[in-house]
């Protein structure tokens, strides 16, 4: 995808100047900003890959004070542009560990490289962070699962009324979500052993958000409208299911759509050997699922089957 990148430069002709050189190298412009308070205000509403922020603005607040704010609110990449800088300034400058300099006049080869090795080592950043998340997450929901049949010896779902002051398995999905960044995870149970039709079982969905248990869709709904009638095998051996919002029957699309179903990964889940249901790993944006997040659904996966076989034998 082309990078948005916003510039924060209060000379005019300079940033325009800049603005066409962008473009020309294949860039889009998310904005020009000519002081600091508006960089902090762009940053935020635009949301750009990148941010060319030029030192020396004038006004209250200079290019790494904007910087230092913007940090608080994002973690987009920064890189510097000034014509100048002592040494106490870049010492300043140095603190908010911006991904590049450059040095006025600037050339095209300069900007590029700049630019790309700072969206590169941005994009290590955010995977690495993810990575650890991912594993603090399943960290967590196996010690929590452990925790729990030690202390009570069962394990309730979430959403059962009669167990309301029980701990449930939410714990579990909350922390993976929160770590891939998903919008939701929803497990759905098999209403028969033929696999032919899923009620909802819980979910779990991102600062609250609209629950899929207010449609009445998901009170009985056939694999097939959610468009996995052809990979019903691969997930009776195991493997993960992708799909986009297209794959739905056309009937459902809309509805499914406004609870942010857009690209998901769907799990069998197995209790005691035997089919329970399938579990969603819902984004709400296109995307690609590295094989480190299909593994970590494969371990939540387990996790809950066996949560979800305890809770059924205490029953």
């Amino acid at each position: 995808m082309t990078a948005r990148i916003l510039i924060v430069e209060d000379e005019r002709v300079v940033a325009e100047d800049l603005s066409r050189t962008l473009v020309s190298l294949g860039y889009e412009i998310a904005g020009i900003a000519g002081s600091g308070e508006d960089a902090i205000t762009f940053a935020e509403r635009e949301k750009p890959d990148l941010i060319l922020m030029d030192i020396m603005l004038s006004g209250k607040m200079d290019g790494i004070s904007a910087a230092e704010r913007i940090q608080t609110i994002r973690t987009t990449p920064i890189i510097y542009v000034t014509a100048y800088a002592d040494d106490l300034l870049l010492a300043r400058a140095k603190k908010t560990g911006p991904f590049g300099y450059i040095v006025k006049p600037f050339n095209e080869r300069e900007i590029r490289s700049n630019i790309e090795i700072a969206l590169y080592r941005h994009r290590l950043d955010r995977e690495i962070e993810k990575r650890d998340a991912i594993l603090l997450a399943l960290g967590s929901g196996i010690e929590w699962f452990l925790r729990q049949f030690a202390d009570h010896h069962r394990i309730v779902p979430h959403h059962d009324p009669a167990h309301s002051g029980e701990p449930g398995y939410r714990p579990i999905l909350e922390s993976l979500g929160n770590a891939m960044d998903l919008a939701r995870i929803a497990l759905f149970r098999y209403n028969g052993t033929d696999r032919s039709m899923l009620t909802l079982a819980d979910e779990w969905t991102f600062q609250d958000s609209a629950g899929l248990v207010h449609s009445p869709l998901v009170r009985k709904i056939a694999p097939s409208s959610l468009g996995l009638e052809p990979h019903m095998h691969d997930l009776a051996r195991g493997a993960a299911v992708t799909l986009g919002i297209g794959d739905f029957a056309p009937e459902i699309r809309s509805t499914f759509a406004a609870y942010r179903f857009s690209c998901m990964a769907v799990l069998e889940i197995e209790v005691r050997e035997m089919p329970y249901g399938l579990i969603f790993f819902v984004d709400g944006t296109d995307r690609s699922w590295p094989a480190e997040e299909i593994e970590a659904m494969h371990i939540a996966a387990n996790i809950l089957g066996s949560a979800i076989g305890l809770s059924e034998l205490e029953r």
